[in-house]
């Protein structure tokens, strides 16, 4: 008899940590449950190479908790995965809601959910007896292919009008199409990071793609780039997630351009000036530098947008996609305006504040 009430104990024991630990794994719920979603609402099976999910699932907090755990389920369910670069963390501040993401490159379709706030606040046992569906307040089914909403602009405008994709439309409809156009994982990461895919993170991989040509690093142990982002845009974050330049790291000095001394440069030197890159030997304390320019206006012309007439949402997707075409041959959109050896001295004055480092650089 005390052996059959030991295992009853060790059994109730057993039982409710494993209760505990479903009710708490509400973040997997979330990630197979919209995944089951995904994949009935876009006919897909799991491991479909026609399928990219895009979530902020880990940045989103739910009940005081965040949601990693969804990406978990996600993937299970799926067969996405980040290794397999059909699955993607798209940054967003912590206080905005959970969303889930799915596009079929092949047919044109996406999915997009957002979790219902009454299944956030249910138990394990309530949730389980519910359909998969039942978890989201939101669920849309729209056509997100590029050229097909171009085609039927008004499609489009009710997309974008109606946030049919919770407020996300430009930055869901812009990674997955450049996803579905061939754009590399780098690329992907940098702009999940950037939290959108716009012409200026664009220029930024242009750029990283024209330094690693003409600008290489050549000692990595000893070696990295810093970016005297003057003037700054979106391309610094594509500099902090492929080269890992960061202010935290001292290397990355962004300031301001004024509009007068940005027209002086851009006449002077017929393109805008797109900021500094030096490559920095940590050993040597010795460097070399690139003050360089980017020219959005032969994009603009070349891909069709710079007399834009059309709807007011397309012209920057366009532009993302048709830019593309430029990773391999950066040196069509990015020139160099000056190049300069660099040492010490001249590495403070370029990153003190307050200096306009094309003038420190005798540019003015």
């Amino acid at each position: 008899m005390r052996r059959i009430t030991s295992l009853l104990v060790i059994a109730c024991c057993l039982i409710i940590p494993t209760y505990a630990l479903a009710d708490e794994d509400l973040a997997y719920d979330l990630g197979s449950r919209a995944a089951e979603v995904g994949m009935d609402l876009l006919k897909f099976e799991a491991g479909d190479g026609n399928i990219l999910a895009l979530t902020n699932a880990g940045h989103a907090v739910i009940k005081g908790k965040t949601t990693e755990r969804a990406l978990t389920g996600l993937s299970q369910k799926s067969g996405l995965f980040n290794g397999d670069n059909n699955l993607f963390q798209v940054n967003r501040p912590n206080w905005k809601p959970l969303w889930f993401y799915f596009y079929n490159k092949k047919s044109g379709m996406a999915a997009y959910m957002e979790p219902d706030s009454e299944f956030l606040s249910m138990s394990a046992e309530e949730r389980a007896s519910l359909s998969a569906d039942k978890a989201f307040s939101q669920v849309s089914l729209i056509v997100a292919d590029l050229d097909a909403m171009l085609a039927s602009p008004n499609d489009g405008n009710i997309t974008f009008n109606k946030k049919k994709f919770g407020g996300n439309e430009f930055s869901l409809i812009g990674i997955s199409n450049s996803w579905a156009a061939g754009a590399d994982y780098d690329f992907m990461n940098a702009a999940a990071f950037h939290d959108h895919l716009c012409p200026g993170i664009n220029s930024g991989y242009l750029i990283i793609k024209y330094v690693a040509k003409n600008l290489p690093i050549t000692n990595a142990a000893a070696e990295t780039y810093i970016d005297i982002g003057c003037p700054n845009w979106c391309k610094e974050d594509a500099f902090q997630m492929i080269w890992d330049s960061t202010p935290g790291k001292n290397s990355m000095f962004v300031m301001a351009l004024s509009p007068e001394d940005e027209k002086i440069l851009t006449a002077k030197y017929g393109t805008r000036p797109a900021g500094i890159i030096i490559r920095w030997n940590d050993g040597t304390k010795t460097g070399k530098g690139l003050a360089l320019g980017f020219d959005f206006d032969i994009v603009s012309e070349e891909i069709g947008v710079a007399d834009w007439t059309g709807p007011a949402w397309a012209p920057k997707l366009i532009q993302d996609i048709g830019m593309m075409e430029y990773t391999d041959r950066p040196e069509a959109v990015v020139t160099t305006l000056k190049e300069f050896d660099v040492d010490e001295p001249l590495l403070t004055k370029l990153k003190t504040a307050g200096n306009n480092p094309y003038k420190v650089l005798g540019m003015m």
